[in-house]
């Protein structure tokens, strides 16, 4: 009894200690975010042929992605269940995040493919945990 008592204060300390590195990350990531932002719309021009960048996208989703993992430390206590579809759409956002940042022209058809069912897979799983959930 006392030693699970000591292993849940444990967690607990240790989820807070990991909560408060995630908000700092977030934080910085943010400015990271504005001035990358900032910077993007002073050189764009309507004159020029360069589009506007996307180097803020890995820094958005790097951000989406540390939220939805203090979301899994918010919940900790929650169900097994809870913290499986949170882990998924972490995945989720993690590999879409990938997907946008990556150069497919180049990539070999079979991996496209490779990708598209991994994601797929990842969203059904998602889909079958929301379901039962909402039947408990």
């Amino acid at each position: 009894m006392k030693k699970d008592k000591i292993i849940s204060k444990t967690e607990d300390l240790v989820y807070l200690i990991l909560s408060i590195l995630a908000i700092l990350f977030i934080i910085i990531e943010t400015v990271g975010l504005f001035y990358v932002f900032y910077r993007e719309v002073n050189r764009f021009s309507f004159s020029s042929e360069r589009p506007l960048g996307l180097s803020g996208v890995p820094i958005f989703f790097n951000i989406l992605i540390t939220l939805e993992i203090l979301e899994t430390f918010k919940n900790h206590h929650n169900t097994i269940l809870s913290k499986v579809k949170i882990i998924l759409l972490v995945a989720i956002t993690a590999i879409v995040r990938k997907v946008i940042t990556m150069d497919i022209k180049h990539s070999e058809h079979l991996i496209l493919i490779g990708i598209a069912i991994l994601i797929l897979s990842f969203c059904i799983g998602y889909y079958f945990l929301s379901k039962k959930e909402n039947v408990k």
